[in-house]
């Protein structure tokens, strides 16, 4: 569930919501309309040709798919969840280091389900993590 941009798609509400949930981008089967259709980077033949399909080892990283989804996920919602940082984060860590960190920081503290990035609330008991 980890995009080729560095994104985990986990927490991302396409994911979370309960009627044909998205399995990521990565995946084959039921997507969100952005993921199936509209993303530059999923449909990118250069990435495709990468060794992990991660987005920064690309010659051409950061191309300006990859800052613009940077500078949306930085600034347009209440959860600042930066992909370049992401990408970074597992080079330098390891992919199970990172997972790990995803867990600790997406996890609801009252109920154990999943916080959404896109609008900070808990998608099983609604508590709001952008108070």
């Amino acid at each position: 569930m980890i995009a080729p941009c560095g994104l985990n798609c986990a927490v991302c509400s396409e994911a979370l919501r309960e009627d044909s949930p998205c399995i990521g981008c990565r995946s084959e089967g039921n997507k969100g309309e952005y993921c199936a259709n509209l993303c530059k980077i999923v449909k990118c033949e250069i990435r495709k040709s990468l060794p992990d399909g991660f987005c920064d080892r690309c010659p051409q990283y950061p191309c300006r798919e990859i800052v613009d989804k940077e500078c949306w996920y930085v600034n347009a919602y209440p959860m600042i969840e930066s992909l370049m940082g992401n990408l970074a984060f597992i080079r330098e860590n390891g992919i199970e280091k990172f997972l790990q960190r995803e867990k600790e920081r997406w996890t609801c503290s009252d109920c154990g389900r999943i916080i959404s990035v896109h609008d900070g609330i808990c998608y099983g008991c609604g508590k709001n993590y952008t108070d």
